[in-house]
C-alpha cells in the first residue's frame, strides 16, 4: 500500500513549554511518510532551539505575522516546494494522539472514493480539551463547545466555524483554491472551511485525534458553553463586522465559480450592517443564517 506524503505546518511562537511533548507526538505518528515544516513567528524564548533539535525543515522568518498569516504562509511554501497531496496545520502546544495522521488519512481516502472527480476536500476531528497539566476537561471539544460539525453549509460557516485548524487535513485541491488566504479571513482554517464547502465537500471523525491544550497563552481556546458565557456574549460589544469583511472578501475572489443564490447570499449577507434592525433579521431568517443552538442564536437576533 502506498502511503501519500503529508505535509505537518507547525507555526511557533514563545512555545518553549510545550512544544517538546507537541513535536514528540508528532515523531511517534503510526503513519510515517511526512515532512514537518516549521515557521517560527518571531520567538523571544527558546522554541526555535528546541525545534532545531528535530528532523524538521525551518522556514525562515524573522517577521511577527500572527496565527492566520503565518499558517498561510507555510500552506504557500509547502504547496510550491513539493507535490504532497495532503497537508496538515499543528498547533505548538497540543499532542497528537499517534494514529491521528492515520486516521485522517483514511476518512480523506473514502471521502475522494465517493467523488467521481478531483475536489477540494476537508476533514478533521473532535477533539479532548485539557487543562495545563494534561487533566481531562472534556473528552468531546464538540460537545464542550455545542459544536454540530454537520452545520458545514456555507451559510452557516458565515456565522459560525465548526473546523478546528489543528484537526484538519486537506488536499491538494483545495490548498491551490484557498491560496492566497486573505487578511480580511478571521482565521486560515475558517476560510479553508468556506472554500471547502462551497466548492467540494467536508468529512468530519466522530473522535477526538488531539489533547487540546488550555491554557493562558492560547490566542484561540475552547469555551465551556454555559448560560454565564452566553450572557457574557449578548451584552459584549462584539459585533459581525469580521463576518461581514470575510463574506465579501470571498465574495470578491470567488464570485465567477459561484451560482447565483449563493452571491444573493453573500451580497445580502455583507450590506445587513447597513441596514434596519428589522431588515437584518429577515435576511438572516430568509438565508438561514444561523449560530449553532437556540440560545447562541436568541443572542445574535438580539445583536443583529
Amino acid at each position: 500500500m502506498i502511503l501519500e506524503r503529508v505535509d505537518i505546518l507547525l507555526s511557533t511562537y514563545n512555545g518553549q513549554k510545550y512544544i517538546k511533548e507537541q513535536l514528540d507526538s508528532i515523531f511517534d505518528q503510526s503513519y510515517k511518510n511526512f515532512r514537518v515544516i516549521v515557521r517560527d513567528d518571531g520567538s523571544s524564548d527558546a522554541t526555535l532551539e528546541i525545534v532545531k533539535h528535530y528532523p524538521v525543515e525551518i522556514l525562515e522568518s524573522h517577521e511577527n505575522l500572527g496565527a492566520k498569516m503565518s499558517f498561510a504562509t507555510l500552506l504557500e511554501y509547502a504547496l510550491h516546494s513539493s507535490n504532497s497531496k495532503y497537508f496538515m496545520f499543528a498547533d505548538q502546544d497540543d499532542i497528537w494522539h499517534s494514529n491521528k495522521i492515520e486516521k485522517s488519512v483514511e476518512a480523506m481516502k473514502k471521502l475522494q472514493k465517493d467523488t467521481p472527480k478531483p475536489l477540494p476536500l476537508l476533514v478533521h476531528s473532535d477533539l479532548r480539551v485539557v487543562d495545563e497539566k494534561l487533566n481531562v476537561i472534556d473528552n468531546s471539544f464538540w460537545h464542550y463547545s455545542r459544536i454540530h460539525p454537520q452545520y458545514n453549509q456555507l451559510n452557516r460557516l458565515l456565522m459560525q466555524n465548526t473546523v478546528t485548524g489543528c484537526t484538519m487535513l486537506i488536499n491538494r485541491e483545495l490548498a491551490n483554491l484557498s491560496l492566497p488566504i486573505s487578511n480580511r479571513a478571521i482565521m486560515h482554517d475558517w476560510w479553508i472551511a468556506m472554500v471547502a464547502s462551497a466548492f467540494g465537500k467536508i468529512a468530519y471523525i466522530h473522535e477526538s485525534t488531539i489533547e487540546y491544550r488550555q491554557h493562558r497563552s492560547n490566542e484561540i481556546g475552547a469555551n465551556a458553553f454555559s448560560f454565564g458565557y452566553v450572557v457574557k456574549n449578548i451584552v459584549s460589544n462584539h459585533n459581525l463586522s469580521k463576518h461581514y469583511q470575510q463574506a465579501r472578501a470571498f465574495l470578491e475572489r470567488y464570485q465567477a465559480r459561484l451560482d447565483f443564490h449563493t452571491v444573493l447570499m453573500l451580497e445580502r449577507f455583507y450590506h445587513t450592517e447597513k441596514l434596519s434592525y428589522l431588515q437584518r433579521v429577515l435576511h438572516i431568517i430568509r438565508f438561514n443564517l444561523f449560530k449553532q443552538g437556540l440560545i447562541r442564536n436568541i443572542g445574535l437576533l438580539l445583536k443583529a
